[in-house]
């Protein structure tokens, strides 16, 4: 019999689920597309997008790892969080100064602003689960 999961975990696990099958799409669409995508963003002929695409893999499977774990760790999906913003902050230079096209800067514009959607999603998952064990008990003075 299946143990019911806890629902404070819910939004988090989604969200975890969400970043792996966004990151595996990613890397599967690097990988299988190869030289053909790379020249239609405009990256340079010399950039080997296959090291992209085993990065993403790889933590696509670690957050699957995570998601379906009977309780997520709070620390991994912090470093999660952690890694979505270091990718959001590292893609404006890109954006403003690699030598990509217009559709490019727009690929790369519109990756980052769902990687961010989905590190702030993760973060409010955390903070969810860390207010369930942390709620204050109302003074029996009635003050608010």
């Amino acid at each position: 019999m299946n143990k019911p999961i806890d629902t404070s975990q819910r939004l988090l696990r989604l969200a975890l689920f969400g970043n792996a099958g966004f990151s595996l799409l990613s890397a599967l669409v690097i990988a299988g597309g190869g030289d053909r995508v790379m020249r239609w963003l405009g990256a340079p002929a010399d950039f080997n997008a296959l090291y992209l695409a085993a990065g993403l893999f790889a933590f696509a499977i670690w957050l699957l790892l995570n998601a379906v774990r009977k309780t997520i760790n709070l620390s991994s999906a912090r470093a999660a969080i952690g890694l979505d913003l270091a990718w959001v902050v590292l893609s404006a230079p890109v954006v403003v100064f690699a030598p990509l096209n217009s559709q490019g800067r727009w690929v790369a514009s519109t990756v980052a602003t769902i990687v961010l959607c989905f590190g702030v999603t993760q973060w409010i998952g955390v903070r969810r689960i860390i207010g369930d064990g942390k709620r204050p008990e109302r003074a029996a003075t009635g003050s608010k």
